[in-house]
């Protein structure tokens, strides 16, 4: 359709498909993706735009949080007696690499010490970056049974289901939540939590242009991290 064909009511309707089938993330990303189109169309061609009257329910995101040592024990125990599928391999890396799901595709093994993948944050054609997680005493106690191939072509959609399925009060990307606090639990310098999260360096100009952190110094940092015997049996 053209956009002049577009009216507030059509656009009112189809946000409320999604508030009716109880997906109210995605109706609220396309509220704001139609705005912005509709802003960019009214500014041009000077006409009033059909969603300046629409009206939605308001969406407040959720933040996540950590898994209790309770939840890490039960999902490690559950991928270990379930090695055969991809997602067990896949929740143990994002556990004890704080992946974004997305980053598993571009996931590699860097000498046996790092594991190493694209900033999946990076957006708009800018260059890829790349970034390195050490391999920590947490993620060796599993490491003999991780297939990192399996990780890697993992279907994302699968991955979200069985962590509904398993715990429904989480979401895939709390393993991401869980590394980086367990991280920082453990004494891991904040700074270099941010450097294996792919997060940009924050603070004065000292710490965000001229630190840089050598990799024997994150290796020492990543031994910390082992705050928890997993005691299973494979």
């Amino acid at each position: 359709m053209k956009a002049v064909e577009i009216d507030r009511c059509m656009l009112q309707n189809f946000l409320l498909t999604y508030v009716q089938k109880g997906v109210l993330r995605t109706m609220h990303k396309l509220f704001l993706l139609l705005r912005c189109i509709f802003d960019m169309i009214a500014e041009d061609y000077n006409i009033p735009t059909p969603m300046k009257k629409v009206v939605v329910p308001n969406y407040q995101s959720k933040s996540g949080c950590a898994f209790t040592y309770e939840e890490e024990k039960k999902l490690v125990n559950h991928c270990l007696a379930h090695l055969n599928r991809d997602t067990a391999h896949a929740f143990l890396v994002l556990l004890y690499a704080g992946l974004r799901r997305s980053e598993l595709a571009s996931l590699n093994v860097i000498d046996g010490v790092w594991l190493e993948c694209e900033t999946s944050k990076e957006r708009m054609g800018r260059n890829v970056i790349k970034h390195k997680i050490p391999i920590t005493p947490m993620m060796k106690q599993v490491l003999p049974y991780i297939d990192f191939e399996k990780a890697k072509r993992v279907n994302l959609s699968t991955l979200q289901t069985t962590m509904k399925r398993l715990f429904p009060n989480h979401h895939s990307h709390e393993l991401r939540h869980t590394f980086i606090s367990r991280s920082k639990e453990s004494g891991v310098l904040s700074e270099v939590v941010s450097i294996w999260a792919g997060h940009s360096l924050s603070g004065t100009i000292t710490t965000t242009v001229y630190t840089h952190y050598s990799e024997e110094f994150q290796l020492r940092e990543a031994e910390k991290v082992n705050y928890l015997n997993l005691d299973f049996k494979p």
